[in-house]
């Protein structure tokens, strides 16, 4: 700075050259602080580049913190993500587990009126005064039920077998003497005769014409069915193998092996040429049972997979979406107080929507219908949702883990519903409530229930995620919401689709064992097997007894009312009790020696 001394020197009277010098040093002075000034603002100058550098390295540290707080929530993210995933498997995993080693849901429906004992351990967590002990209380077990005793009718023939004979009067043993009793003991056993066959012999009135001989090409015979009454079978052994194959799930290499063991020389492929040609002469019978099934007052539904080595997919290989589609129309008759039942098993290649619902349109089927949760049965605008497939989802958990108090507390609300069902379709088939009674006594009974089940799954949905296994239990309640009630409206529905279940569980376990079919032809025929198998077992009727029935009658059918006389509540047995004594009374032809040749009219 410029010093204060020269600037307040009196300048008056000054000699021009001490001013000069004054005036030098001024110079001089506001020289040096021109440079000092200069220095400063230059070292201002770099210091503010230096300022605005580390500014700059400021705002790429703060945008690199960002980036690094943005990858940090992202991997947090992606961390609890993981985390909830892997508590997912692990649910799936003990599923598995417990499904494996677990009865499957149908067998644990009558279970759950026990679980209702857990509602206490429910009530206590629920309060949040959780101690960490566990105490249900309520809980009574069920009694087993007493094994029945084996037993064999009372027609059984009888044969004595006698190990008396040579016996000794008297035995000692340990020391003791012991005098033979005036009785001896009689053990009653069971024993088998390996079952047999026996050969017919058919006769048919044969016609030759008068006028025309060509070497016996101008004969006629009068068959009832030339397609059947031709063959190496009669209609027992065919209703046996099928029964036997259908019912009894074993394959026809299975029976080929079981005839060899008894001398018989039967190939399975004649087997199922037998059978086939059966089926075929039943087409008006199935056309005549599926016109029942939709003229009935209430129908089920359910698909199980079927494979048909014969329809190929995209790649070549047997299509996987062969299915056999089981439709069962139920009608309770007032006169005679039952339910007729038809079964119709139909085999169909996918289940879209169109294949579905195309008998029902063909048979203009507008009525109620029982099904499972396939969306492809949105169409069904009379529609019931099965309760066993509608908790199925949280009967797995308690397969899981059978402490879940939750699961526990909503299968035990709606368990009563099945009590109630069966309580009063007891007292409809007894005839002590009718029709209109009994779809009113049952309303009473079962609405709260399913009332107080759904308002209860309300107050759980907000504590689980939708991802968890409750929260889709839980879901699928919120998806079929307005059908879980409406079989209530009918009375041949029950609360579940466990007639159609039964039947497909029918064809899958025979389905383990011939694994599947070689054509379509043969997938029809299995069908209609199927069909009138589980037709008669619905009826109460035997099998093979029914099946019989219909092989032996159908040939002679000509109108609708014969064949309508086939249907399974006009089963007559005595129509074939006669063929039945002949074959028991049968003998063997004494002076035949060669083996009959089984190839029917061929020869």
């Amino acid at each position: 700075m410029i010093k204060k001394d020269l600037l307040s020197r009196d300048t008056a009277g000054m000699e021009p050259r001490e001013m000069i010098g004054i005036i030098a040093e001024l110079r001089s002075a506001m020289i040096v602080q021109q440079s000092e000034i200069r220095s400063r603002d230059e070292l201002i100058g770099s210091q503010g580049v230096m300022l605005n550098k580390q500014s700059a390295m400021l705002d790429e540290q703060g945008t690199k913190i960002d980036a690094q707080k943005a990858f940090i929530a992202q991997q947090k993210h992606e961390l609890e993500e993981k985390d909830r995933r892997i508590a997912e498997m692990n649910e799936l995993i003990k599923l598995r587990t417990a499904v494996k080693y677990s009865p499957s849901s149908e067998q644990m429906q009558r279970v759950f009126p026990e679980l209702e004992a857990l509602l206490a351990e429910y009530d206590r967590l629920a309060s949040g005064k959780d101690d960490g002990s566990v105490a249900v209380s309520g809980y009574v077990k069920k009694k087993r039920k007493k094994p029945e005793l084996a037993s064999v009718p009372a027609g059984t023939p009888v044969t004595v077998v006698d190990h008396t004979a040579g016996k000794p009067g008297m035995i000692t043993a340990g020391g003791i003497v012991y005098v033979r009793d005036r009785e001896d003991k009689t053990v009653i056993k069971t024993a088998y005769i390996p079952g047999k066959l026996i050969v017919e012999e058919h006769h048919y009135a044969q016609y030759r014409t008068l006028d025309a001989d060509d070497g016996g090409k101008n004969k006629i015979v009068l068959y009832g069915s030339a397609e059947t009454d031709s063959t190496g079978a009669s209609p027992s052994l065919v209703a046996q193998l099928a029964v036997s194959k259908f019912d009894d799930h074993l394959p026809l290499y299975r029976q080929e092996e079981i005839f060899q063991r008894m001398g018989f020389r039967i190939s399975r492929q004649k087997m199922a040429s037998w059978i086939l040609k059966f089926c075929q002469m039943l087409a008006p019978l199935e056309k005549l049972m599926l016109r029942e099934v939709y003229s009935s007052r209430f129908i089920n539904k359910d698909e199980t997979r079927v494979q048909v080595l014969d329809v190929r997919g995209p790649d070549g290989k047997p299509s996987g979406s062969s299915f056999m589609y089981i439709t069962i129309g139920s009608t309770f008759d007032i006169l005679d107080r039952k339910v007729h039942a038809v079964v119709m098993a139909t085999y169909i290649q996918g289940r879209s929507t169109d294949i579905l619902k195309d008998d029902m349109e063909r048979f203009g089927y507008d009525g109620p219908v029982m099904t499972d949760g396939l969306k492809s049965y949105g169409f069904i605008s009379r529609r019931c949702i099965c309760w066993v497939h509608a908790v199925r989802k949280f009967k797995e958990i308690l397969k899981m883990d059978s402490g879940n108090v939750f699961a526990s507390e909503l299968l035990g609300i709606i368990s009563g519903i099945y009590d109630d069902d069966e309580k009063l379709r007891k007292l409809l088939l007894a005839g002590s409530v009718s029709r209109g009674e009994f779809i009113e006594l049952r309303r009473d009974a079962s609405l709260p229930r399913i009332e107080r089940f759904l308002s209860r799954a309300d107050e759980l949905r907000p504590r689980f995620s939708p991802a968890g296994l409750m929260g889709k239990a839980i879901g699928y309640i919120d998806e079929y919401r307005p059908w879980l009630s409406t079989y209530l409206d009918y009375v041949e529905a029950t609360p579940s689709n466990n007639i159609c279940e039964r039947v497909a569980k029918s064809f899958a376990t025979g389905r383990k064992n011939w694994l599947f079919c070689q054509s379509i032809d043969g997938a029809d025929a299995s069908a209609l097997c199927y069909s009138l198998v589980e037709t008669a077992k619905l009826q109460g009727i035997s099998p093979l007894d029914y099946l019989e029935y219909v092989f032996t009658l159908a040939p002679d059918c000509r109108t609708e009312d014969d064949w309508r006389s086939l249907l399974p509540w006009n089963f007559d047995i005595s129509r074939i009790s006669g063929a039945r004594s002949a074959r028991m009374s049968a003998l063997p032809d004494p002076g035949r020696q060669k083996p009959y040749i089984i190839c029917g009219a061929g020869r």
